[in-house]
């Protein structure tokens, strides 16, 4: 049996993460846990797999569509205990005014109960309006029970769980109580990576002993076996003919460049290739052998320094790319392979200059949101024509004539268009992110690209 359940919030801020987190923690002692996240942020799932030791993955339609986001979903859940989904802002918030890619839509798609949680400071029965609105709001929906943040104590709580329970008919199965030390900081691009908090092992542990004191983790599992897992075929192959060997693909892997989708690494893998971390940062050079280049998103701007004083590894990945090599580079990544990167302060940090342009800190979102990218020039993942689905973003921008654009990007709901994938020789360079699972085809072009280089040496 396939056991899984969706822990949502009414709102952005409810206090689902925190929850999420300390379940999933909690469940993950006794348990194999896989973790999931509704729509494209990265950061969450980093801490997904540091509580549960899993690793986490991305749940968004805009970018997987719905047949394979139930696909994914399916396929890690698969020999697991309990799948935890993690929803995204509020239940009924999405992409548009019908609520398409949001957590109840997600929810619906993979046959999952919700579970609510409800920033109850300062409320009693007012609790009970709100959580009778999101229950009768979509019949389809299964609400199986809602969890209380911010509760003032054991009192506060039982008349909380008398209250919902009387007048909506769902189970109260917790809370957590106002602790501020539970709170994870957070800076423009969402909550502060893992690697970056101080004294996190403290902070989890107390939160796992809230969890198991306050909420009935039993229930929980109990409600997940209510879930009705689609079983789905095995659409696509992921298997490619290496040529009786592996390609060797690096991939920057460090506190500057962190942001990569799960289920896009892990088919790099399925289909024949063999990821190589390295550290832009640290490392001098790039790892010897490799056939191919991923440098995704992160914060490069961070660590201006750094990456700049670290010229042996620029040249090593300038004179790579000179020389033909197949790479691929997203967000950060481009910003990396620009002549220069100015941070928020207005310091000029050299950066590899694949590129001649700047990429420049700003103090508001240049581009934010799910988009549409139309492929209007041959490169190393898509041939003329491809239309792929992902999301940019940034807070920095590109000062810079750069005319070897590849991509027309669109965002529909704006009326709104502009260049970005930029190419140079074998590099594709874009603002816009993607995962891989969803478009499968597009990681074979790529791995074709680079086993055509590797059969010329």
């Amino acid at each position: 049996m396939n056991r899984g359940v969706m822990i949502a919030g009414t709102n952005s801020g409810s206090g689902k993460t925190t929850i999420s987190l300390g379940i999933m923690g909690a469940l993950s002692k006794r348990l194999k846990v896989v973790p999931f996240k509704v729509g494209p942020d990265y950061i969450d799932p980093a801490y997904h797999k540091l509580v549960s030791k899993n690793p986490s993955y991305n749940l968004d339609i805009h970018m997987l569509g719905e047949e394979r986001l139930a696909s994914l979903f399916y396929e890690k859940t698969a020999g697991r205990d309990i799948s935890i989904v993690e929803g995204v802002m509020g239940l009924f918030d999405g992409k548009d005014s019908l609520g398409f890619a949001s957590s109840a839509h997600v929810a619906k798609i993979l046959g999952i109960p919700v579970i609510l949680v409800v920033d109850a400071g300062g409320m009693s029965r007012s609790a009970s309006a709100m959580v009778k609105g999101y229950k009768d709001f979509d019949p389809e929906l299964n609400l199986a029970g809602v969890i209380f943040n911010r509760v003032g104590g054991d009192e506060h709580f039982k008349l909380l769980k008398e209250c919902i329970e009387k007048d909506t008919g769902l189970c109260a199965l917790g809370y957590l109580p106002k602790d501020e030390k539970l709170v994870i900081p957070e800076r423009p691009m969402g909550l502060m990576p893992p690697e970056e908090m101080e004294n996190l092992e403290e902070g989890l542990e107390r939160l796992n002993y809230l969890i198991e004191k306050h909420i009935d983790l039993a229930k929980i599992f109990k409600i997940a076996e209510s879930a009705h897992i689609p079983v789905l075929p095995n659409e696509c192959s992921k298997s490619a003919d290496t040529g009786g060997k592996k390609l060797k693909i690096a991939v920057a892997m460090d506190d500057a460049f962190c942001f990569y989708y799960n289920a896009s690494l892990e088919l790099f893998e399925e289909k024949g290739a063999c990821l190589v971390p390295f550290s832009p940062l640290k490392d001098a050079e790039l790892p010897k052998g490799i056939s191919g280049l991923y440098i995704g998103g992160g914060f490069p701007e961070n660590f201006g320094r750094q990456l700049s004083q670290n010229n042996s590894m620029k040249n090593s990945i300038f004179y790579a790319i000179n020389a033909g090599l197949p790479t691929y580079a997203e967000g950060g990544g481009l910003m990396y392979l620009a002549k220069t990167v100015y941070d928020r302060g207005g310091k000029a940090y050299p950066m590899v200059g694949i590129f001649d342009c700047e990429t420049v800190m700003t103090d508001r979102l240049q581009n934010f949101g799910y988009v549409t990218a139309e492929v209007v020039k041959d490169n190393v993942l898509a041939p003329f024509g491809t239309i792929i689905n992902g999301q940019e973003f940034h807070y920095s921008k590109i000062n810079g004539n750069l005319n070897n654009a590849s991509y027309i990007i669109r965002k529909p709901e704006q009326n709104r268009k502009w260049q970005c994938g930029y190419t140079y020789k074998n590099c594709l360079a874009s603002y816009m992110h993607i995962d891989f699972y969803a478009y499968p085809k597009l990681l074979d072009n790529f791995l074709d690209k680079c086993r055509q280089i590797n059969d010329k040496e």
